[in-house]
This record gives C-alpha cells, structure tokens and sequence, in this order.
C-alpha cells in the first residue's frame, strides 16, 4: 500500500495557466446566465396587485370632501380624483383647503357637472351630448388627456357632422361667452348636409338667432335640390317674427345666392305672387336691392363681351358655387340636375315639402349629397 502522506511519493503540482477569473455573467457568447430579475419582478406584480386594490377601496370609499363654488352654486366632489385629472386644481389647491372657486365667465354650470360625472367614470366613451360644455370646462380645468379627445373627435367630419353638429353648435352659441370655443359654433353649422332641410322644418330653426342663420345659409355644404329652396328658408325664418326679424332681411338676403336662381327666376321676384306671406319679403326695399345686384351679377357671369364683363363685376368676386344636390323621392317639386323645370316651385309647395319632412323625419338619412358643377345659361 502507497501511503499517501509520505512526503517521498508526493511531488510539486504544475502550476495552472493563468486565465481571466469571470462571473458566468461576463462570459462572451450565449454562455452567460440569463439576467431576469426575479426578484423585482415578483415585487412589480405585487406593487401592480396592491395598486388595483387600492383603486378599488378607493373608489368604493370615495368621500366628496371638496366643494366647488361657482358664483351662488355650489358643487361637491372628490378632492383627489380631480387633482389627478386637473393641473388647475394642482396649482390652485392648497394644503388642507376644502373650497375651490371658479369664474363664471370660464365655467358654466352645466359644464361642472357634466364634467364632475366624467371623472366619476373616466374610462367609459364619451357622449354627444354636452360635449361642448365637457370640453369648455376641461380647457378651463386643463384636464389635457380629456381635452385631446374630445378635439380628436371633433375634428372628423365624418364622426360630427349634420344633426350631431347641429347639436354642437348649439351648445357652443350657450357658451359663447367663453372665448376658447369661438367659432366652434359657425365650423359645426357648416357640417350640415343632407339634414338641412330637415332642420328647417323644425322649430329648431325657425329659433336660431340672426347670425346663425347667416352662418348656416353662407355655408357651401348645404344639399339641396336648387338654390330656390335655401331662399325660401331665409323666408321662412324672416316672416316667422316679421316686425322684429324684417330689419335682418338685408343680412340674410345677402348670403344668398341669386345668380344661381337663374335669369327668369330673379325677374319673377320682383313683383308680388299668390303667396302673401313671400310677398311680405318681396316688398321690402332691401330684397328688392340684393336682388336687382344678383341679376346684375348674372348678367356679369354670362356677359360675352370681355371688356364689359370687367368694367361691371367688381362686385362680383368669383362665380358663385352651387351647394350640393339632392333629389328626395318624397318631394312633389325635386328634379333630376339638368331638368329643365329644376327651381320650378311655389312656397307653398316647399311649405307641404316641408310638413312631410316632419311627419319623416330621418328621411334625410338616406338621402346622398352630390357636387354637380352649375351652367350658367
């Protein structure tokens, strides 16, 4: 037997090559060892965990211990969820305070609310209505998240559009005072398609004020069948409330288009028919002067004679442009585009147009807005 500590049989190791000492972590290649860390992702899901069920016991738990005071009205609601959507009321909150103030001329009251609902259910879509006084209030309060989607949806035509911005634009004439949404009103007014003569059929329209009127009949989008329909609800809203809108005859006569009446169509309103209620509009001097400038204008547009033509028109800017067409199979009077008795109509007979409108009101949905150049002729 060897005996293994005899200092005769062991003999000096060779000494080992000299390498780097490295942590599998250091190594080259796919050698080193995978780099999860499990504990911080363990203490992630549980951070995640713990936060739902903190928003969840908040949410059932949620005390209105703030009171927002705007003018004589006051409003409670939940101090920490408005200071998580509100920067306003970031800064404006001080330690321990209880009341926050609120302009009048910034904030309606319909606006608060609507808004104090919001924040109670944050996630959920938003709802056409009173999303302007929503909007007008989160500008105020700079919620931007809220701010950006409401704009976002706003600014597709083909989401706001017709009876949706009809609606609009009538919350934003309630608003108008609040100078952030300026113009919104006149942008909505101009969406208005195919329910255009829809809306006129209603009361709605025979209440809009003066300007919105104009705003509405000025605006290109407007689907008719000849402009003869669009003068015709200029008439209808004048000879509503005759002795106080008949100073307004000037304003709105002028957005319409007379040139497109065609030459016989101007000539006829110059003297009174069998209608005693256009014959109110007729009669005044200021539709008598608008329309002896759109035959003129006419004449400009079919006038040959170059020389002529620019010595007369500098009123007349650029021909004017004809508004969509439609053709509802419902209306006794409306022709195809190129029809010769297109515009051939009494107000009575727009007048019964308009009473079945009413009995048919989503009529309009089917109907299709075509552009169709106009021939001057």
């Amino acid at each position: 037997m060897i005996d293994l500590e005899s200092s005769s049989q062991v003999g000096e190791l060779p000494q080992e090559p000299s390498i780097p000492l490295l942590a599998l972590s250091e190594f080259e290649g796919g050698n080193q060892l995978p780099t999860w860390d499990i504990n911080s992702e363990c203490i992630r899901e549980k951070r995640l965990s713990l936060l739902s069920l903190m928003l969840s016991s908040w949410k059932e738990n949620a005390v209105d211990d703030l009171i927002l005071i705007l003018g004589s009205r006051k409003l409670r609601c939940n101090r920490f969820m408005l200071l998580c959507h509100s920067k306003y009321a970031l800064r404006e909150l001080g330690k321990g305070r209880c009341e926050l103030v609120l302009p009048e001329d910034r904030v309606s009251w319909k606006g608060l609310k609507v808004t104090c609902e919001w924040m109670k259910k944050s996630n959920e879509l938003l709802e056409l209505r009173n999303i302007a006084y929503l909007l007008s209030t989160a500008i105020f309060l700079e919620i931007e998240h809220l701010v950006r989607q409401i704009w976002y949806c706003m600014e597709l035509p083909e989401e706001f559009h017709d009876d949706r911005a009809y609606i609009v634009s009538q919350d934003v004439l309630d608003l108008r005072s609040i100078k952030c949404l300026q113009g919104l009103d006149t942008i909505m007014l101009h969406r208005i398609r195919c329910f255009f003569l829809t809306l006129v059929s209603s009361i709605q329209f025979i209440e809009l004020c003066a300007e919105h009127v104009c705003d509405l009949l000025n605006s290109d989008e407007l689907a008719v069948n000849s402009e003869k329909e669009v003068l015709f609800a200029a008439v209808r809203w004048l000879t509503h409330d005759w002795p106080s809108r008949a100073e307004h005859i000037g304003a709105v006569m002028q957005v319409i288009r007379f040139p497109l009446l065609l030459r016989n169509g101007i000539i006829e309103l110059r003297r009174p028919t069998d209608d005693q209620v256009l014959n109110l509009v007729i009669a005044h001097p200021e539709f008598q002067r608008v329309r002896r400038h759109g035959l003129s204008d006419f004449c400009n547009i079919c006038c040959n004679d170059t020389e002529i033509y620019k010595q007369h028109c500098g009123s007349l800017k650029s021909k004017p442009s004809r508004r969509l067409f439609i053709c509802h199979d419902l209306c006794t009077y409306h022709r195809h585009h190129d029809d010769k008795y297109l515009g051939d109509f009494t107000y009575n007979q727009f007048i019964d147009y308009m009473e079945v409108l009413q009995k048919s009101p989503k009529s309009w949905k089917c109907l299709k807005a075509e552009e169709i150049p106009f021939t001057f002729e």
